[in-house]
């Protein structure tokens, strides 16, 4: 996009982290504003980062800002608004009668810009106009955050469904966390819940596995992966990429193996290896597939194998036999795994499991079902 350059519409055509994403890559500098049943809300751009806010909404304003949060009694509040009929700005009438201190008024006024910044992910219809133009920031109490923790504070507050299901809703779906994440991610308020999300899809799973194997209640596993995708950590996974991928083994083989195996790991009590079990069966498949078994202690640590460990191990295999010692490998590891649920999950679990499992290894080609 070009300084000068002057965009408007109906806001039910675009959705809005699109938009900020857009401007945040091309890292441009405007106004963005958005207007719906009267009330107007705008963000000021800079260089990519989001560095200004205003509202028309009455319940945006600092005063009510500050009196939710019982930072000024209604007195006081009252006191300020009369004085603001009269010419004077609320923020320094309320320093001036010592409701506040100056250093409050600075930080009240950054809560305020936030409280706005986050309340545009609600808006649903309305019109947006946008203006890549420098602006002025010398009467303005800025602050400086980047567009995509904007996005991603933005959307965690929201449960509409009605927005989330069209582009996670089909629990068929395969996604994938991207192999080199972008270097925001480092600045997200992301928890060690959503940080486990974006690792067991680092090969790729289904939804409906995301589900099952989240620690996250399942709206906010939706929500989460919503926002992953918007923001690009996670992308689909493409059905003709995958198709190519099976028809080369013995890689596709491991990891359909994989996905089962991380699905069962993460439905046992955590920390899933505390009592030492894992490390137990590690050495029953050790004994009964010695070559394969070598050096897989990522099983134990993760739930998945060693991807490349199993593929230098193969190749000890006599050649005539590797397709059968493979595939009788990671069956025999995958009942193990199993076993292991059924030893410390309650029976409703265990059902569950064991046909969620057939019905992973139904829809996967080459995997025993």
């Amino acid at each position: 996009m070009n300084d000068g350059v002057i965009l408007s519409g109906d806001f039910s055509e675009i959705r809005l982290p699109t938009l900020l994403m857009s401007l945040y890559r091309d890292r441009e500098t405007g106004v963005l504003a958005l207007e719906e049943g009267g009330i107007r809300k705008a963000l000021y751009i800079k260089d990519g980062q989001v560095v200004y806010a205003t509202s028309s909404d009455p319940d945006d304003r600092l005063g009510e800002s500050l009196l939710r949060r019982g930072l000024i009694t209604l007195a006081q509040y009252e006191d300020a608004s009369g004085q603001v009929l009269q010419g004077n700005k609320q923020g320094r009438a309320l320093v001036d009668m010592g409701a506040i201190t100056p250093s409050d008024l600075v930080e009240s006024v950054t809560q305020q810009l936030y409280d706005i910044m986050f309340s545009l992910f609600g808006f649903r219809s309305g019109t947006y106009s946008l203006e890549l133009a420098p602006f002025s920031t010398l009467e303005m109490i800025t602050i400086a955050i980047d567009i995509p923790a904007v996005i991603f504070k933005g959307m965690s507050r929201q449960i509409a469904w009605s927005q989330m299901r069209p582009v996670v809703g089909n629990p068929a779906l395969r996604l994938r966390t991207r192999a080199e994440l972008p270097a925001f991610v480092a600045n997200l308020d992301i928890t060690g819940d959503e940080e486990h999300l974006l690792h067991i899809a680092r090969e790729g799973m289904a939804v409906s596995s995301l589900l099952e194997a989240s620690y996250l209640s399942q709206f906010e596993t939706l929500r989460t992966l919503w926002i992953f995708l918007t923001l690009g950590l996670m992308e689909r996974e493409d059905p003709a990429n995958r198709g190519r991928a099976a028809a080369a083994q013995p890689e596709a083989l491991i990891e359909q193996y994989n996905e089962l195996y991380s699905y069962v790991y993460y439905q046992l009590p955590v920390p899933p290896n505390q009592d030492g079990g894992l490390d137990a069966m590690m050495m029953e498949l050790s004994r009964a597939h010695p070559v394969l078994a070598a050096h897989q202690t990522d099983l134990a640590r993760f739930g998945r194998l060693d991807v490349d460990q199993a593929l230098v191990s193969l190749r000890a295999v006599p050649e005539a036999n590797r397709e059968g010692a493979l595939q009788a490998f990671l069956e025999e590891a995958l009942y193990a795994l199993v076993l292991e649920a059924d030893r410390r999950l309650p029976q409703a679990r265990r059902e569950a499991l064991h046909a969620h499992i057939r019905h992973l290894a139904g829809t996967s080609q080459g995997v025993e079902s």
